[in-house]
């Protein structure tokens, strides 16, 4: 995301659990940043029913438990299994594992992955999409790409789990393995508590397919871990959860597969590099300063960006006429509302002859197609004026922006001439734009 609402990486249940709580839908901001509510309904309240059938159905994991492996004497050696899962993963000299897991959302399935590296003592690596903690050295560090230029350091307070929980609120990652790193036999619960679920007994032990089994409930959820019964490392687990705030009957499963290896030493220590980063002591420390938009009469940044066929334009090029940028992607709704709009203009621009160039700068585009993508939604428009890719969004970046639409009017001196940012359905952008252009060349309209 280019929004930085949210300092860290949260996993997939978490955003799931967000979207489902919402009873009404979110409208786009004026300045959308990516949002797939851009696609919502704007109008009224979302019957709970209704949302509850958008939701594929999901039993808890207590249904696949019968009878008999929910007995005392079953729960009795379930407690005993997880209190050996907690001692294998204390014991472990090193190990390294990898967690992919998966949700099933409206319209689809949403996968996420990390990868996990344990060193001696409280020696750490954690790496989750843009984000890393490590832990080494009796201090523990927090990088996350969204803040370029900073990252967070805090002594190591007692273990990483607590550290955590003291002095880095908010950051939590879906892995059990900082908890059973440095937890005690009356804390085990607590490590597989996370992502808005929160387990209070052993509720089950059975053997299948040759691997033991340990049920956890809770108030809104339960979780099953699997178990290799030799190493008891975990293999998978599965978790069903009703998020708080959400109709009756709304359930996600979330399916979590594990590959552990235990070995003496790690083949690369781990250590942290600071590079040019700079060390704050806070997750509010940590959060960027919000970009200002471009100010009227600043000099426009230069850019060379492709179009859609490959050819490549300069904003430099262009000097001596008058260029309307606009800044949007497929994924904004307010830009799919504001693009004809602009399209207009151009078209005004042809049939007049005005010296002025229009130009569209797709910006964050998602996916790996994402120049397809765009190529193939500007064709199925028919818009007629240029678009270029600057897909990492270094362009709008340095135009100030964190969110789209935003449009600029640069002058034929390089100057910025107007901001116009988010879309406004009772307003006359193409009215107000032809204006700025008459007055900037001297004619009247």
């Amino acid at each position: 995301m280019k929004s930085h609402s949210r300092l860290f990486a949260i996993p997939a249940l978490l955003i799931c659990a967000a979207a489902c709580a919402q009873e009404t839908p979110t409208p786009p901001a004026p300045a959308g940043v990516p949002s797939e509510a851009d696609e919502s309904p704007q109008d009224g309240q979302i019957d709970p029913a209704q949302l509850a059938a958008l939701f594929p159905k999901v039993d808890m994991n207590a249904q696949s438990f019968d009878a008999a492996a929910k007995t005392p004497e079953a729960i009795a050696k379930g407690t005993a299994c997880l209190d050996a899962v907690a001692a294998a993963y204390r014991a472990a000299p090193a190990m390294t594992d990898t967690i992919e897991w998966s949700v099933k959302i409206p319209g689809g399935e949403q996968k996420d992955s990390m990868s996990i590296e344990l060193g001696a003592g409280q020696d750490m690596l954690i790496k989750a999409g843009a984000s890393q903690l490590i832990s080494v050295g009796g201090k523990v560090y927090y990088v996350d790409e969204g803040s370029a230029d900073k990252y967070i350091e805090v002594p190591l307070d007692g273990s990483v789990s607590n550290t955590l929980k003291t002095k880095l609120e908010g950051l939590e990652f879906p892995c059990p393995h900082p908890a059973l790193r440095g937890t005690t036999t009356s804390k085990v619960l607590e490590a597989f508590s996370f992502g808005g679920s929160a387990f209070e007994t052993v509720a089950g032990f059975q053997t299948k397919d040759g691997v033991d089994q340990i049920l956890l409930t809770g108030a809104q959820s339960d979780l099953m871990i699997s178990v290799n019964p030799t190493t008891k490392l975990v293999s998978t687990m599965s978790l069903v959860m009703s998020p708080p705030g959400a109709p009756e009957g709304i359930r996600f499963m979330v399916n979590f597969k594990m590959d552990p290896k235990v070995m003496d030493k790690l083949a690369t220590p781990i250590a942290f590099d600071a590079g040019s980063r700079k060390a704050v002591a806070s997750p509010a420390e940590l959060a960027p300063t919000e970009p200002e938009a471009i100010a009227v009469g600043a000099e426009a940044p230069g850019f060379s960006l492709q179009d859609l066929n490959g050819k490549t334009v300069t904003l430099a090029d262009l000097k001596g006429k008058i260029v309307v940028i606009d800044f949007w992607a497929t994924w904004c709704g307010p830009c799919r509302k504001g693009l004809p709009a602009i399209n207009d203009l151009a078209k005004w621009v042809e049939e007049t002859k005005q010296p002025v160039q229009v130009l569209g700068i797709n910006v964050w585009e998602r996916g790996d197609d994402a120049a397809k993508k765009s190529a193939d939604y500007w064709t199925k428009q028919g818009f007629i004026f240029p678009a270029l890719l600057d897909l990492e969004g270094n362009v709008v970046k340095q135009y100030g922006f964190n969110g789209i639409p935003a449009t600029v009017v640069i002058g034929t001196d390089g100057k910025v001439i107007n901001v116009h940012q988010g879309f406004d359905p009772k307003g006359d952008l193409t009215g107000d734009l032809k204006a700025e252009i008459l007055k900037a060349i001297g004619t009247k309209g």
